[in-house]
């Protein structure tokens, strides 16, 4: 069973909506559905790098570096900015970097899709795909690193074993309740 949600609901309605969480956490997936719902456009900030730079987040970590990527990285949270109606599928390692996490929370509703380490385990192949990727141990490390950055977010909702509908339906309700009126946790994240 999974747990509800935590946070509050928006007291206003959000611009935007940034998910956020460890690579994995279905960011896209569930995003697509949001947006399909809401009615809003996706961005994923990694297809959207991976398009102005004509190469692959891999390709870019292996060619350019770490610190070439994040810096892509904050400019695109930067100019998400002024943008509407808008799901934002953030980078795995975008909420952990200061200035990219002010960019992208910046009129936005932030969600942390939450995942069990085991539920990433199984998603996350170990083949070179995803740059910091490289063992079961790093994974695991980085994760913990990040935790806390995470724990920022204004919600946080379990997406470990659902549907990316049924996180979506979540979020929306949380959000901008619906018909279960309001947000089934409301313990605020800070």
């Amino acid at each position: 069973m999974a747990s509800p949600a935590t946070g509050a609901a928006v007291a206003e309605r959000p611009r935007r909506i940034v998910l956020v969480g460890f690579m994995g956490s279905g960011k896209t997936t569930v995003g697509e559905s949001l947006a399909r719902l809401l009615r809003w456009t996706l961005v994923d900030m990694d297809a959207r790098i991976e398009e102005e730079t004509g190469r692959s987040v891999a390709d870019i970590f292996r060619g350019r570096g770490e610190a070439f990527f994040r810096d892509r990285e904050t400019r695109l949270a930067l100019a998400l900015h002024d943008q509407d109606q808008v799901v934002v599928a953030a980078g795995g390692g975008a909420f952990a970097t200061d200035t990219t996490r002010e960019a992208l929370r910046a009129g936005a509703a932030t969600v942390w899709l939450r995942c069990e380490p085991e539920t990433i385990l199984s998603r996350v192949p170990i083949d070179g795909s995803r740059p910091l990727a490289s063992s079961r141990e790093t994974i695991l490390r980085l994760l913990a690193e990040r935790e806390p950055s995470y724990r920022l977010a204004d919600l946080t909702v379990d997406a470990s074993g659902r549907s990316p509908e049924a996180v979506a339906r979540e979020i929306a309700d949380c959000l901008f309740g619906g018909d279960a009126g309001a947000c089934p946790g409301g313990r605020p994240n800070r």
